[in-house]
Protein backbone atom coordinates (compact mmCIF):
# COMPACT_ATOMS: atom_id res chain seq x y z
CA UNK A 1 0.00 0.00 0.00
CA UNK A 2 1.35 3.44 -0.98
CA UNK A 3 1.47 6.24 1.53
CA UNK A 4 1.12 9.91 0.78
CA UNK A 5 4.43 11.76 1.09
CA UNK A 6 4.74 13.59 4.38
CA UNK A 7 5.65 16.86 2.70
CA UNK A 8 2.18 17.16 1.17
CA UNK A 9 0.55 17.52 4.58
CA UNK A 10 0.07 21.27 5.14
CA UNK A 11 -0.39 21.44 8.91
CA UNK A 12 2.80 19.86 10.25
CA UNK A 13 4.04 23.16 11.68
CA UNK A 14 0.65 23.76 13.28
CA UNK A 15 0.67 20.31 14.92
CA UNK A 16 4.21 20.85 16.23
CA UNK A 17 3.52 24.32 17.66
CA UNK A 18 0.23 23.30 19.28
CA UNK A 19 1.86 20.21 20.74
CA UNK A 20 4.76 22.27 22.08
CA UNK A 21 2.43 24.92 23.57
CA UNK A 22 0.11 22.26 25.03
CA UNK A 23 3.03 20.58 26.76
CA UNK A 24 4.25 23.92 28.15
CA UNK A 25 0.74 24.61 29.45
CA UNK A 26 0.53 21.19 31.16
CA UNK A 27 4.03 21.54 32.63
CA UNK A 28 3.04 24.91 34.11
CA UNK A 29 0.72 23.08 36.53
CA UNK A 30 2.08 19.52 36.77
CA UNK A 31 5.73 18.60 37.22
CA UNK A 32 6.97 16.39 34.39
CA UNK A 33 10.29 14.69 34.99
CA UNK A 34 12.90 15.56 32.34
CA UNK A 35 13.62 11.83 32.19
CA UNK A 36 10.01 11.11 31.16
CA UNK A 37 10.12 13.91 28.58
CA UNK A 38 13.38 12.56 27.17
CA UNK A 39 11.87 9.07 27.00
CA UNK A 40 8.89 10.41 25.01
CA UNK A 41 11.32 12.15 22.64
CA UNK A 42 13.23 8.89 22.07
CA UNK A 43 9.95 7.06 21.44
CA UNK A 44 8.95 9.64 18.82
CA UNK A 45 12.29 9.35 17.03
CA UNK A 46 12.11 5.56 17.30
CA UNK A 47 8.67 5.46 15.64
CA UNK A 48 9.99 7.51 12.71
CA UNK A 49 13.06 5.32 12.25
CA UNK A 50 11.10 2.06 12.56
CA UNK A 51 8.50 3.18 10.02
CA UNK A 52 11.17 4.35 7.60
CA UNK A 53 13.15 1.12 7.87
CA UNK A 54 10.12 -1.14 7.61
CA UNK A 55 8.08 0.61 4.90
CA UNK A 56 10.75 2.77 3.18
CA UNK A 57 8.40 5.75 3.50
CA UNK A 58 6.75 7.27 6.55
CA UNK A 59 2.96 7.24 6.50
CA UNK A 60 1.26 10.56 7.17
CA UNK A 61 -0.55 9.30 10.29
CA UNK A 62 2.63 7.78 11.72
CA UNK A 63 4.62 10.95 11.04
CA UNK A 64 1.98 13.09 12.75
CA UNK A 65 2.01 10.83 15.81
CA UNK A 66 5.80 10.93 16.02
CA UNK A 67 5.87 14.70 15.45
CA UNK A 68 3.33 15.23 18.23
CA UNK A 69 5.34 13.10 20.66
CA UNK A 70 8.51 15.03 19.80
CA UNK A 71 6.72 18.38 20.23
CA UNK A 72 5.26 17.33 23.59
CA UNK A 73 8.64 16.20 24.85
CA UNK A 74 10.46 19.34 23.69
CA UNK A 75 7.83 21.60 25.28
CA UNK A 76 8.19 19.80 28.59
CA UNK A 77 11.98 19.82 28.41
CA UNK A 78 12.08 23.54 27.58
CA UNK A 79 9.87 24.31 30.58
CA UNK A 80 12.02 22.11 32.82
CA UNK A 81 15.17 23.96 31.73
CA UNK A 82 13.53 27.33 32.41
CA UNK A 83 12.11 26.18 35.74
CA UNK A 84 15.38 24.75 37.02
CA UNK A 85 17.05 27.19 39.37
CA UNK A 86 19.24 26.51 42.36
CA UNK A 87 18.09 29.31 44.64
CA UNK A 88 20.89 31.02 46.55
CA UNK A 89 20.75 33.63 49.29
CA UNK A 90 21.38 36.90 47.45
CA UNK A 91 24.28 39.10 48.50
CA UNK A 92 23.69 42.62 49.77
CA UNK A 93 25.44 44.34 46.87
CA UNK A 94 24.50 44.29 43.21
CA UNK A 95 22.93 46.31 40.39
CA UNK A 96 19.45 47.76 39.83
CA UNK A 97 18.44 46.03 36.58
CA UNK A 98 14.96 47.51 36.06
CA UNK A 99 13.43 50.95 35.90
CA UNK A 100 12.11 51.83 39.39
CA UNK A 101 8.37 52.39 39.72
CA UNK A 102 6.54 54.22 42.50
CA UNK A 103 3.60 52.15 43.70
CA UNK A 104 1.74 51.61 47.00
CA UNK A 105 3.89 54.20 48.77
CA UNK A 106 7.15 52.42 47.91
CA UNK A 107 9.66 52.52 45.08
CA UNK A 108 10.11 49.07 43.55
CA UNK A 109 12.94 47.83 41.37
CA UNK A 110 14.60 44.55 40.43
CA UNK A 111 18.02 44.05 42.01
CA UNK A 112 20.55 41.55 40.65
CA UNK A 113 22.96 40.55 43.40
CA UNK A 114 26.63 39.79 42.91
CA UNK A 115 25.84 36.04 42.99
CA UNK A 116 23.31 36.53 40.15
CA UNK A 117 20.10 36.23 42.20
CA UNK A 118 17.26 38.59 41.33
CA UNK A 119 15.29 40.31 44.10
CA UNK A 120 12.24 42.58 43.91
CA UNK A 121 13.18 45.43 46.26
CA UNK A 122 10.71 47.80 47.93
CA UNK A 123 12.54 50.98 48.93
CA UNK A 124 11.19 54.25 50.41
CA UNK A 125 9.00 56.24 48.03
CA UNK A 126 10.89 58.55 45.63
CA UNK A 127 14.28 57.10 46.54
CA UNK A 128 16.83 58.39 43.97
CA UNK A 129 17.89 54.90 42.84
CA UNK A 130 17.87 54.47 39.04
CA UNK A 131 18.46 51.70 36.53
CA UNK A 132 22.16 50.76 36.35
CA UNK A 133 23.05 51.90 39.88
CA UNK A 134 25.34 49.69 41.95
CA UNK A 135 23.63 49.52 45.35
CA UNK A 136 23.78 47.88 48.76
CA UNK A 137 20.39 46.72 50.05
CA UNK A 138 19.34 45.53 53.48
CA UNK A 139 15.87 44.61 54.67
CA UNK A 140 13.37 41.81 55.21
CA UNK A 141 14.17 39.05 52.69
CA UNK A 142 11.23 36.76 51.83
CA UNK A 143 10.20 34.08 49.34
CA UNK A 144 6.95 35.22 47.61
CA UNK A 145 3.98 32.87 47.65
CA UNK A 146 0.19 32.89 47.32
CA UNK A 147 -1.62 36.18 47.91
CA UNK A 148 -5.09 35.36 49.22
CA UNK A 149 -7.98 37.46 47.97
CA UNK A 150 -9.52 39.72 50.61
CA UNK A 151 -13.00 39.70 49.05
CA UNK A 152 -13.39 35.99 48.36
CA UNK A 153 -12.10 36.22 44.79
CA UNK A 154 -9.36 34.29 43.04
CA UNK A 155 -6.05 33.89 44.90
CA UNK A 156 -2.93 35.12 43.13
CA UNK A 157 0.25 33.03 42.90
CA UNK A 158 2.71 35.89 43.27
CA UNK A 159 5.66 33.52 43.53
CA UNK A 160 5.10 31.96 40.11
CA UNK A 161 4.34 35.34 38.60
CA UNK A 162 7.76 36.64 39.67
CA UNK A 163 9.50 33.34 38.90
CA UNK A 164 8.71 33.75 35.20
CA UNK A 165 11.32 36.53 35.28
CA UNK A 166 13.72 34.50 37.46
CA UNK A 167 12.84 36.49 40.60
CA UNK A 168 12.65 34.25 43.67
CA UNK A 169 12.96 36.77 46.50
CA UNK A 170 11.35 40.01 47.65
CA UNK A 171 12.98 42.53 49.98
CA UNK A 172 10.54 44.71 51.89
CA UNK A 173 11.24 47.89 53.85
CA UNK A 174 14.69 47.97 52.29
CA UNK A 175 17.43 50.43 53.01
CA UNK A 176 19.19 51.24 49.74
CA UNK A 177 22.64 52.77 49.55
CA UNK A 178 23.79 53.93 46.11
CA UNK A 179 27.47 53.07 45.58
CA UNK A 180 27.90 54.16 41.95
CA UNK A 181 25.89 54.75 38.77
CA UNK A 182 26.01 54.01 35.04
CA UNK A 183 26.50 50.23 35.13
CA UNK A 184 23.46 49.25 33.09
CA UNK A 185 22.94 48.68 29.39
CA UNK A 186 23.59 52.08 27.76
CA UNK A 187 20.72 51.61 25.29
CA UNK A 188 18.22 50.83 28.06
CA UNK A 189 19.54 53.73 30.12
CA UNK A 190 18.91 56.06 27.19
CA UNK A 191 15.40 54.65 26.65
CA UNK A 192 14.45 55.03 30.30
CA UNK A 193 15.80 58.57 30.29
CA UNK A 194 13.63 59.39 27.26
CA UNK A 195 10.61 57.90 29.00
CA UNK A 196 11.17 59.84 32.24
CA UNK A 197 11.65 63.05 30.31
CA UNK A 198 8.48 62.38 28.29
CA UNK A 199 6.45 61.83 31.48
CA UNK A 200 7.75 65.03 33.03
CA UNK A 201 6.97 66.95 29.84
CA UNK A 202 3.38 65.63 29.87
CA UNK A 203 2.97 66.75 33.49
CA UNK A 204 4.15 70.21 32.51
CA UNK A 205 1.28 70.72 30.06
CA UNK A 206 -1.50 68.74 31.75
CA UNK A 207 -2.79 68.91 35.31
CA UNK A 208 -3.46 65.84 37.46
CA UNK A 209 -5.09 63.38 37.17
CA UNK A 210 -5.20 64.02 33.41
CA UNK A 211 -1.43 63.75 32.97
CA UNK A 212 -1.32 60.45 34.89
CA UNK A 213 -4.20 59.06 32.85
CA UNK A 214 -2.52 60.00 29.58
CA UNK A 215 0.76 58.46 30.74
CA UNK A 216 -1.17 55.38 31.87
CA UNK A 217 -2.57 55.04 28.36
CA UNK A 218 0.72 55.66 26.58
CA UNK A 219 3.87 54.79 28.49
CA UNK A 220 3.41 53.99 32.17
CA UNK A 221 0.45 51.61 32.41
CA UNK A 222 -1.94 51.53 35.34
CA UNK A 223 0.85 52.09 37.88
CA UNK A 224 0.72 55.78 36.94
CA UNK A 225 -2.83 56.22 38.27
CA UNK A 226 -4.11 56.74 41.82
CA UNK A 227 -5.85 53.78 43.47
CA UNK A 228 -9.27 55.42 43.58
CA UNK A 229 -9.28 56.09 39.84
CA UNK A 230 -8.04 52.56 39.13
CA UNK A 231 -10.90 51.15 41.20
CA UNK A 232 -13.38 53.25 39.22
CA UNK A 233 -11.97 51.90 35.96
CA UNK A 234 -12.17 48.34 37.28
CA UNK A 235 -15.82 48.67 38.42
CA UNK A 236 -16.78 50.26 35.09
CA UNK A 237 -15.09 47.43 33.15
CA UNK A 238 -12.59 49.83 31.59
CA UNK A 239 -9.39 48.74 33.37
CA UNK A 240 -7.98 47.21 30.16
CA UNK A 241 -7.44 50.63 28.60
CA UNK A 242 -4.88 51.59 31.25
CA UNK A 243 -3.02 48.28 31.30
CA UNK A 244 -0.06 48.87 29.00
CA UNK A 245 -0.21 45.56 27.14
CA UNK A 246 -1.55 43.90 24.06
CA UNK A 247 -4.90 45.66 24.09
CA UNK A 248 -3.42 49.16 23.93
CA UNK A 249 -0.63 48.33 21.52
CA UNK A 250 -2.92 46.36 19.20
CA UNK A 251 -5.20 49.39 19.15
CA UNK A 252 -2.28 51.68 18.38
CA UNK A 253 -0.96 49.47 15.58
CA UNK A 254 -4.29 49.09 13.82
CA UNK A 255 -5.23 52.73 14.39
CA UNK A 256 -1.94 53.94 12.88
CA UNK A 257 -2.39 51.66 9.90
CA UNK A 258 -5.86 53.08 9.23
CA UNK A 259 -4.68 56.67 9.67
CA UNK A 260 -1.72 56.20 7.33
CA UNK A 261 -3.86 54.35 4.80
CA UNK A 262 -6.42 57.16 4.68
CA UNK A 263 -3.67 59.79 4.55
CA UNK A 264 -1.76 58.11 1.73
CA UNK A 265 -4.94 57.68 -0.30
CA UNK A 266 -5.78 61.35 0.13
CA UNK A 267 -2.25 62.29 -0.94
CA UNK A 268 -2.57 60.08 -4.00
CA UNK A 269 0.26 57.72 -3.03
CA UNK A 270 -1.56 54.71 -4.47
CA UNK A 271 1.66 53.44 -6.06
CA UNK A 272 2.89 52.43 -2.61
CA UNK A 273 0.24 49.98 -1.30
CA UNK A 274 2.50 48.65 1.46
CA UNK A 275 3.48 52.10 2.77
CA UNK A 276 0.67 52.37 5.40
CA UNK A 277 1.64 49.04 6.96
CA UNK A 278 5.33 49.95 6.97
CA UNK A 279 4.57 53.35 8.50
CA UNK A 280 2.45 51.66 11.17
CA UNK A 281 5.28 49.25 12.05
CA UNK A 282 7.69 52.20 12.33
CA UNK A 283 5.16 54.04 14.51
CA UNK A 284 4.74 51.10 16.88
CA UNK A 285 8.52 50.70 17.05
CA UNK A 286 8.88 54.36 18.06
CA UNK A 287 6.16 53.83 20.67
CA UNK A 288 8.11 50.90 22.15
CA UNK A 289 11.22 53.09 22.32
CA UNK A 290 9.24 55.80 24.10
CA UNK A 291 7.92 53.37 26.73
CA UNK A 292 11.46 52.34 27.62
CA UNK A 293 11.57 49.05 25.74
CA UNK A 294 10.24 46.90 28.60
CA UNK A 295 10.01 43.18 27.74
CA UNK A 296 6.22 43.01 28.20
CA UNK A 297 5.68 45.94 25.85
CA UNK A 298 8.10 44.51 23.28
CA UNK A 299 6.21 41.19 23.30
CA UNK A 300 2.87 42.95 22.83
CA UNK A 301 4.28 45.07 20.01
CA UNK A 302 5.69 42.00 18.25
CA UNK A 303 2.25 40.41 18.36
CA UNK A 304 0.62 43.44 16.77
CA UNK A 305 3.34 44.03 14.19
CA UNK A 306 3.28 40.36 13.16
CA UNK A 307 -0.25 40.70 11.82
CA UNK A 308 0.57 43.98 10.07
CA UNK A 309 3.69 42.49 8.50
CA UNK A 310 1.70 39.47 7.32
CA UNK A 311 -0.61 41.85 5.46
CA UNK A 312 2.37 43.12 3.46
CA UNK A 313 2.37 39.81 1.57
CA UNK A 314 -1.23 40.25 0.50
CA UNK A 315 -2.36 36.95 1.99
CA UNK A 316 -5.03 37.34 4.66
CA UNK A 317 -4.70 33.79 5.95
CA UNK A 318 -1.02 34.27 6.68
CA UNK A 319 -1.75 36.62 9.59
CA UNK A 320 -2.91 33.83 11.91
CA UNK A 321 0.04 31.63 10.99
CA UNK A 322 2.47 34.49 11.50
CA UNK A 323 0.91 35.20 14.89
CA UNK A 324 1.17 31.53 15.86
CA UNK A 325 4.83 31.43 14.84
CA UNK A 326 5.58 34.64 16.76
CA UNK A 327 3.93 33.17 19.84
CA UNK A 328 5.98 29.99 19.46
CA UNK A 329 9.24 31.95 19.32
CA UNK A 330 8.26 33.83 22.48
CA UNK A 331 7.45 30.57 24.28
CA UNK A 332 10.74 29.14 23.11
CA UNK A 333 12.49 32.11 24.71
CA UNK A 334 10.46 32.01 27.93
CA UNK A 335 7.83 29.22 28.27
CA UNK A 336 6.52 30.60 31.58
CA UNK A 337 4.82 33.55 29.89
CA UNK A 338 2.08 31.26 28.54
CA UNK A 339 0.41 30.91 31.94
CA UNK A 340 2.06 33.49 34.19
CA UNK A 341 2.33 36.62 31.99
CA UNK A 342 -0.98 38.51 31.58
CA UNK A 343 0.65 40.82 29.02
CA UNK A 344 1.43 37.92 26.68
CA UNK A 345 -2.07 36.52 27.10
CA UNK A 346 -3.77 39.87 26.45
CA UNK A 347 -1.53 40.51 23.45
CA UNK A 348 -2.29 37.16 21.88
CA UNK A 349 -6.04 37.35 22.49
CA UNK A 350 -6.32 40.97 21.34
CA UNK A 351 -4.52 40.16 18.10
CA UNK A 352 -6.68 37.08 17.54
CA UNK A 353 -9.68 39.37 17.96
CA UNK A 354 -8.43 41.55 15.10
CA UNK A 355 -7.89 38.51 12.88
CA UNK A 356 -11.08 36.52 13.50
CA UNK A 357 -13.68 38.68 15.27
CA UNK A 358 -13.18 41.99 13.49
CA UNK A 359 -14.32 40.70 10.02
CA UNK A 360 -17.61 39.66 11.63
CA UNK A 361 -18.09 42.90 13.57
CA UNK A 362 -17.31 44.99 10.46
CA UNK A 363 -20.37 43.54 8.75
CA UNK A 364 -22.59 45.36 11.26
CA UNK A 365 -20.50 48.46 12.11
CA UNK A 366 -19.39 50.93 9.44
CA UNK A 367 -16.62 52.48 11.56
CA UNK A 368 -13.22 50.77 11.44
CA UNK A 369 -11.96 52.08 14.78
CA UNK A 370 -15.16 51.07 16.56
CA UNK A 371 -15.08 47.62 14.98
CA UNK A 372 -11.45 46.96 15.89
CA UNK A 373 -11.89 48.13 19.49
CA UNK A 374 -15.02 46.04 20.06
CA UNK A 375 -13.29 43.03 18.51
CA UNK A 376 -10.26 43.27 20.77
CA UNK A 377 -12.45 43.87 23.82
CA UNK A 378 -14.58 40.80 23.10
CA UNK A 379 -11.42 38.73 22.69
CA UNK A 380 -9.86 39.76 26.01
CA UNK A 381 -13.09 39.88 28.07
CA UNK A 382 -13.08 36.18 29.18
CA UNK A 383 -9.49 36.50 30.44
CA UNK A 384 -10.29 39.72 32.31
CA UNK A 385 -13.32 38.09 33.97
CA UNK A 386 -11.25 35.03 34.90
CA UNK A 387 -8.35 37.01 36.33
CA UNK A 388 -10.47 39.52 38.29
CA UNK A 389 -13.20 37.15 39.43
CA UNK A 390 -16.07 39.49 38.65
CA UNK A 391 -17.84 40.99 35.67
CA UNK A 392 -18.92 44.56 35.11
CA UNK A 393 -22.56 44.86 34.11
CA UNK A 394 -21.92 48.38 32.83
CA UNK A 395 -18.85 47.48 30.77
CA UNK A 396 -20.63 47.47 27.41
CA UNK A 397 -22.27 50.93 27.60
CA UNK A 398 -19.20 52.42 29.31
CA UNK A 399 -16.83 51.13 26.66
CA UNK A 400 -19.16 52.08 23.83
CA UNK A 401 -18.99 55.67 25.08
CA UNK A 402 -15.19 55.79 25.12
CA UNK A 403 -14.19 53.33 22.38
CA UNK A 404 -13.67 55.95 19.72
CA UNK A 405 -11.97 58.39 22.07
CA UNK A 406 -9.21 56.09 23.40
CA UNK A 407 -7.11 55.76 20.20
CA UNK A 408 -7.52 59.48 19.45
CA UNK A 409 -6.62 60.39 23.04
CA UNK A 410 -3.43 58.33 22.85
CA UNK A 411 -2.51 59.64 19.40
CA UNK A 412 -3.30 63.34 19.99
CA UNK A 413 -1.82 63.27 23.48
CA UNK A 414 1.39 61.77 22.17
CA UNK A 415 1.67 64.41 19.43
CA UNK A 416 0.79 67.20 21.89
CA UNK A 417 3.62 66.23 24.22
CA UNK A 418 6.06 66.04 21.29
CA UNK A 419 4.99 69.49 20.05
CA UNK A 420 5.37 70.94 23.54
CA UNK A 421 9.11 70.32 23.32
CA UNK A 422 9.13 72.89 20.50
CA UNK A 423 6.57 75.28 21.95
CA UNK A 424 3.86 74.96 24.60
CA UNK A 425 1.82 77.52 22.65
CA UNK A 426 2.14 75.42 19.47
CA UNK A 427 0.96 72.35 21.37
CA UNK A 428 -1.93 74.14 23.10
CA UNK A 429 -4.73 73.26 20.61
CA UNK A 430 -3.93 69.54 20.77
CA UNK A 431 -3.39 69.76 24.52
CA UNK A 432 -6.83 71.28 24.93
CA UNK A 433 -8.48 68.56 22.82
CA UNK A 434 -6.55 65.88 24.71
CA UNK A 435 -7.71 67.37 28.01
CA UNK A 436 -11.34 67.22 26.85
CA UNK A 437 -10.97 63.59 25.77
CA UNK A 438 -9.30 62.61 29.05
CA UNK A 439 -12.04 64.42 30.98
CA UNK A 440 -14.68 62.48 29.07
CA UNK A 441 -13.01 59.15 29.90
CA UNK A 442 -12.85 60.06 33.60
CA UNK A 443 -16.46 61.26 33.65
CA UNK A 444 -17.72 58.04 32.04
CA UNK A 445 -15.63 55.94 34.41
CA UNK A 446 -16.83 57.80 37.49
CA UNK A 447 -20.50 57.74 36.50
CA UNK A 448 -20.73 54.03 35.69
CA UNK A 449 -18.52 52.89 38.58
CA UNK A 450 -20.74 54.75 41.04
CA UNK A 451 -23.81 52.71 40.05
CA UNK A 452 -24.69 50.15 42.79
CA UNK A 453 -25.06 47.30 40.27
CA UNK A 454 -21.81 48.05 38.40
CA UNK A 455 -20.12 44.71 39.14
CA UNK A 456 -21.19 41.16 40.01
CA UNK A 457 -18.89 38.60 41.64
CA UNK A 458 -18.61 35.40 39.58
CA UNK A 459 -15.58 33.55 40.96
Amino acid sequence: MEHAPVTKYPNLVLVFILGFAGSVFFSSFVFVSPFVALLVFVVGIGILLAEKIQNKVVAREVFLLALLLIALSLGSLRYAVKDFHEVLIPTETGVAVSEPEDKDNVRRFVFRSDNDEKVLVSAPLYHPVQYGDVVKVTGKLERPGIIESEDGGRDFDYGKYLAKDDIYYTLGFAEVEIISSGHGNPVKEALFKIKRNFVEQAKSILAEPYASLLMGLIVAGRDALPKDILEEFRRAGMIHIVVLSGFNITLIAEFLRRVFQASFLKLGWVRYPHAPAMASIIGVSLFVVMTGGEATVVRAALMAMTVIAAGLFGRNYSASRALLFAGFLMLLHNPKILVFDPSFQLSFLATLGLIYIMPIVKQYLPYETLAQTISTQLAVLPLLVYSMGDVSLVSLPANMLILLTVPWTMFLGFIAVLLSYISVVLAWPLTFVTHLLLSWILVVSHFFSSLPFATVKLL
